[in-house]
């Protein structure tokens, strides 16, 4: 009989699972002019980030609260990472297509730039979604962040990489991810970085206690 009160197991879950889902639609509906993409993910993040801390279920508020509030320093830095990601695309085929000492030497000095800009991607808009700071200290954050915490950081770029061969190589998860696979992917990132972030502002989590209802 207990299974189907509010505060159920049960019913905590399928909360769960419809809150996902509504961020997984709200990211797609939010991204389809593509520029807008930085923005949708920053409020990905900041929705999944403040249910994990508070249980609090109000993914639509939440969202658009944050699309808003960051959409201008979002939308910079994802336009500046899709060129910059642009740029290395280019150089790694020209490389490749020289096929000599000089395109080795190319893919070398490419993949040591890489591979800061993969881990500032990962960080930069969970950073944003947290912190109120300059594009600039953002950016440098995510990437000194990225460093320090490289174990976590490391078990993220598992997690996303499942994903993503999972997808294409299960039809299952393929059906899975269509129903709700930036959801699923943003939640289960955002547990990291909720226990991250939490390293940067001490007082976080008693607040977060008390917003919940919960005890030590």
């Amino acid at each position: 009989m207990n299974l189907f009160t509010h505060d159920s197991l049960l019913s905590r879950f399928f909360y769960l699972v419809g809150d996902i889902i509504t961020l997984h639609l709200l990211w797609i509906l939010c991204s389809l002019p593509i520029f807008t993409i930085g923005a949708s993910t920053t409020a990905l993040y900041y929705s999944c980030m403040k249910r994990i801390r508070t249980k609090e279920g109000y993914p639509l508020k939440n969202f658009f609260a944050s699309f808003k509030m960051n959409f201008k320093q979002s939308t910079l830095i994802w336009l500046c990472l899709l060129v910059i990601g642009f740029l290395f695309f280019a150089d790694f085929r020209i490389a490749m297509a020289l096929g000599n000492t000089l395109g080795h030497l190319m893919l070398i000095a490419c993949s040591c730039f890489f591979i800061p800009y993969l881990l500032i991607c990962l960080y930069i808009f969970p950073v944003q979604a947290k912190f109120k700071n300059t594009i600039y200290d953002n950016l440098k954050n995510a990437f000194f962040m990225a460093i320090r915490h490289f174990p976590l950081t490391l078990l993220l770029v598992v997690i996303d990489t499942s994903f993503v061969l999972l997808f294409f190589s299960s039809v299952p998860f393929i059906g899975l991810a269509l129903c709700c696979g930036v959801g699923l992917l943003g939640y289960l990132n955002s547990n990291l970085f909720v226990f991250i972030f939490r390293k940067y502002v001490p007082d976080e989590f008693e607040h977060d206690l008390e917003i919940s209802g919960e005890h030590f």
